[in-house]
């Protein structure tokens, strides 16, 4: 019986490793998509954290990822990308150079 419950952590550990894999790459295709449509330079797309927050009385978790762009091709600037699930939640870019 121990072996199944081992199975079971293994099984679910490995579920989670490949939907953060998902998930990293749908953010990515996101901030590209993004960085595209505010006529930007998309230069990186990190995962910064997760954290539970209260939406319509629900606790739900959102990911946190950094996007890191470019206005004028010289300068770097950061713009955060929140994720709830595969779904996009929020986009915050700072003004920037042209």
């Amino acid at each position: 019986m121990a072996s199944y419950f081992w199975l079971l952590v293994v099984m679910a550990i490995v579920y989670w490793f490949m939907q953060q894999r998902k998930q990293d790459e749908r953010a990515t295709a996101l901030a590209r998509q993004l960085c595209e449509q505010q006529q930007v330079q998309f230069l990186e797309c990190a995962r910064s954290g997760h954290k539970f927050q209260v939406i319509n009385g629900q606790r739900r978790l959102r990911t946190l990822y950094i996007v890191d762009f470019s206005g004028d091709g010289e300068s770097r600037y950061q713009a955060e990308l929140w994720l709830k699930g595969l779904r996009l939640a929020a986009f915050n870019m700072p003004p920037y150079r042209l």
